[in-house]
């Protein structure tokens, strides 16, 4: 009988055999985990209202009025409301809004909304055009992601309908 000490040549067909089962049962985990069928990309269309904010302090709330196409082709508009903000300049711009209008992805398989902003309707300059990476809730009733908020990946979008 040979223990464990059987030499480099059996510890490498060991490790190789503890890998290839890993492997397997990652594979038939993540199998499992995609077994629900993929949200139509459509299905998302709609009006959709939340709200964003960022940890130096800012809160806007929102409504983003989307369309998508069967390909999962996005475009649609944020309208943006300034609820609070950490700068004392702008403190007189609470409650003014900003149209952000954007395009981008649905992937119904995973779940996800990826969006750009293209451009703005902003005349008191209460907005900057950013990018969104947002989760479709289990019910399709809900998204939530974050921003690319100047780079920082730390504005966190929330929407329901």
């Amino acid at each position: 009988m040979r223990g464990f000490g059987g030499g480099a040549e059996e510890a490498g067909r060991l490790t190789v055999r503890l890998l290839a089962a890993l492997a397997l049962l990652l594979l038939a985990a993540s199998a499992f985990a995609q077994t629900k069928p993929p949200l139509p990309a459509s299905d998302l269309s709609g009006e959709w209202h939340g709200q964003w904010t960022s940890p130096s302090g800012y809160l806007f709330t929102t409504t983003l009025s989307l369309k998508v196409a069967p390909d999962g082709a996005a475009d649609g508009r944020f309208v943006w409301t300034l609820k609070r903000s950490p700068l004392a300049e702008e403190q007189r711009k609470l409650g003014m809004t900003a149209t952000e209008f954007v395009s981008g992805k649905v992937d119904g398989a995973a779940g996800t909304v990826t969006l750009a902003g293209t451009r703005k309707d902003d005349p008191n300059d209460v907005i900057f055009t950013d990018r969104y990476r947002l989760v479709v809730g289990e019910n399709g009733r809900s998204l939530a992601g974050v921003s690319g908020n100047l780079g920082d990946w730390d504005g966190l979008v929330f929407l329901q309908r």
